[in-house]
């Protein structure tokens, strides 16, 4: 209480002017990132109980963790605005409603000021005077633009130019060699200009304008350059006409329709050009310290904060409390008017219904997978005795070949669903040799040493029996954590090995508990060697052979001297390695395991 007293005092101390306010927890972690018209007010009714104030049940657990407050102020809300949205993403808050995967959304780029530009895939926009497209939502709709472009206009593959020949999208037509000047720019130009065309969904007109130069070619006596202008129509026809017609006005529209039920909220976006639906979305969200309102809010600024597609109208489900300083920053981005409209009637009310309907059978869903997750992990907590529900689960697996490039692995699953942010790997540093018991132990206490900055576990599922077990087990009693519950997993009868029951459990083989045990082990081992192959790949014969205990420098010179060459040493067999001096038979088999795994 007294901590909420002194951030009231500190809230009451703010300037009456629009700003950024950020909330921090004791570790100086930024728990949510707002704006206000007037930070004083807006502040201030964080820790007040009067009913105008945000809704308590929503807020309560983020103002709890509060430590801290700081604001910038800005000259308007607008800017506030702005400055709230590129703070969000740099920080990615807990409390905000975050677009998880914004940075992926990917965009084309042609850049009209190199003499011969080609279309590429980014993900971030630059300010370089290039034309970007998108953001693709989703992203499988950018491939099939960009197939088509490359299908109907021939325009260079290659990044660059510079001292290269003719390749094979030259000899198949997809190409019309700039790399040894066989078209010059003016020609180039042309293609560039009907890429543009196309990319700005302008169709139709690049299709008057082919047609129109197929029947010059033709009337030239020019059949194989009308030929190839027909079957540019046709790729195009046929790309165009699998998009559904949605508005036969023919408008670009952006419509987003939301559905929420308790804490789990679904929204839906159609994204309408030239009438044609060409893609949609679906974002989920729980609902923290937002309004559902406020999630729609949250999700057009940071949606269109790197859109240069930007259409003239919005067609919302729910109104917006910042509806016209919202408008007027697409605006400013669009560089000219946008409107956010809620339709009552019409045509263009049934599109938001359509929306709103999609996004409510997107929540039936996935509130059906929530609760079956939520069952899992009570059925879970039953069958191993545990003191809670198994909110935060970490998985550990260690991957090396008989002791070489050695690496372990940690993946989280918060309430049954993975958590990729805290998913973490590590190279094995201490441990000499295969002592996969000892490499477990090794990352499980570097993982609790920072028990203080990330937040430990209800549950550790280790790959492996009770030897992994036990291992874990002395590493978290040395370092004072007796409490923290562990298990493991065996791969082959799939029994779980528990530190209070000499026997290991066999759970039934349909149960919950038993996949999603299974599920989390399995994305830790897929995890680790993903990492281990990445290491391998990156590593020469020569320096595995450093790698492996038992090799010096006059061993590897020896080895390398009897075989002649790198490549006769990687396929000699495990006999023959051992008649070569001073090599065992176990170091014979390691050597074997090792070399041959590179080319795996």
């Amino acid at each position: 209480m007294q901590q909420i007293d002194r951030l009231q005092e500190k809230a009451k101390g703010l300037p009456d002017a629009p700003g950024v306010y950020l909330f921090r927890d004791k570790r100086g972690h930024v728990l949510y990132i707002g704006k206000a018209l007037s930070l004083k007010k807006r502040v201030s009714s964080y820790f007040a109980d009067s009913p105008g104030g945000p809704e308590r049940f929503q807020i309560g657990p983020m103002v709890d963790q509060i430590a801290d407050l700081e604001f910038i102020l800005t000259e308007n809300e607008l800017e506030a605005l702005i400055l709230e949205s590129n703070l969000i993403k740099n920080h990615r808050p807990r409390y905000n409603i975050v677009l998880k995967d914004d940075k992926h959304y990917p965009f084309l780029r042609l850049d009209p000021n190199d003499p011969f530009p080609w279309v590429q895939v980014v993900r971030r926009i630059k300010d370089d005077g290039a034309l970007y497209y998108g953001p693709y939502v989703p992203s499988t709709a950018m491939w099939d633009v960009l197939a088509l472009v490359n299908k109907t206009i021939p325009l260079r593959k290659c990044r660059s130019i510079e001292g290269r020949k003719l390749c094979l999208e030259y000899h198949l037509g997809r190409c019309l060699g700039p790399c040894e000047g066989l078209i010059d720019q003016k020609g180039y130009g042309e293609l560039v200009d009907q890429a543009r065309l196309l990319l700005d969904g302008k169709d139709q007109e690049l299709t008057k304008r082919l047609n129109q130069r197929m029947h010059q070619a033709a009337e030239s006596l020019e059949f194989e350059q009308a030929a190839k202008y027909r079957d540019q129509i046709a790729s195009l026809r046929q790309v165009f006409e699998r998009q559904k017609v949605i508005s036969p006005r023919g408008e670009d529209l952006d419509v987003f329709g939301l559905a929420h039920e308790g804490r789990e909220a679904q929204v839906q976006l159609f994204l309408i050009r030239r009438g044609r639906l060409i893609g949609r979305e679906t974002f989920t969200f729980e609902l923290g310290a937002e309004t559902p309102s406020g999630l729609l809010a949250s999700l057009l600024k940071q949606f269109y904060v790197g859109a240069r597609d930007i259409p003239k109208e919005i067609l919302l489900s729910d109104p917006l409390e910042d509806a016209s300083l919202i408008a007027a920053w697409l605006a400013s981005r669009a560089n000219r008017h946008v409107e956010l409209l809620v339709p009552q009637r019409g045509r263009k009310a049934r599109l938001v219904q359509m929306a709103q309907r999609n996004a409510q059978e997107a929540l039936a869903l996935s509130l059906r997978s929530s609760q079956s997750r939520e069952s899992a992990l009570k059925e879970l907590q039953e069958a191993l005795g545990l003191t809670g529900l198994p909110r935060r689960i970490e998985a550990y697996d260690i991957s090396n070949i008989s002791g070489t490039l050695a690496v372990g692995s940690q993946v989280v699953w918060e309430d049954g669903k993975p958590k990729k942010s805290g998913y973490r790997r590590y190279k094995i540093n201490t441990v000499e040799g295969p002592d996969d018991f000892a490499m477990m132990a090794e990352v499980l206490q570097r993982r609790l040493q920072k028990a203080q900055e990330l937040p430990l576990p209800d549950l550790i599922l280790l790959d492996g029996g009770r030897g992994q077990l036990n291992a874990a087990l002395g590493v978290a009693r040395k370092l004072g954590f007796d409490s923290l519950q562990m298990v493991s997993l065996a791969k082959e009868e799939e029994l779980v090995f528990h530190p209070a029951r000499p026997k290991p459990i066999a759970l039934p083989e349909r149960s919950r508990a038993r996949q999603l045990l299974q599920q989390i082990r399995d994305a830790s081992h897929r995890f680790a060697i993903t990492y281990h192959r990445g290491l391998r790949g990156k590593s020469g014969l020569r320096s595995l052979l450093d790698d492996i205990p038992g090799i010096g420098a006059k061993r590897r010179r020896a080895l390398l001297s009897h075989f002649g060459s790198l490549r006769r040493l990687r396929e000699a067999s495990i006999e023959e390695l051992r008649r070569t001096a001073g090599v065992s038979e176990s170091l014979a088999t390691t050597i074997h395991d090792v070399l041959g795994a590179v080319s795996a």
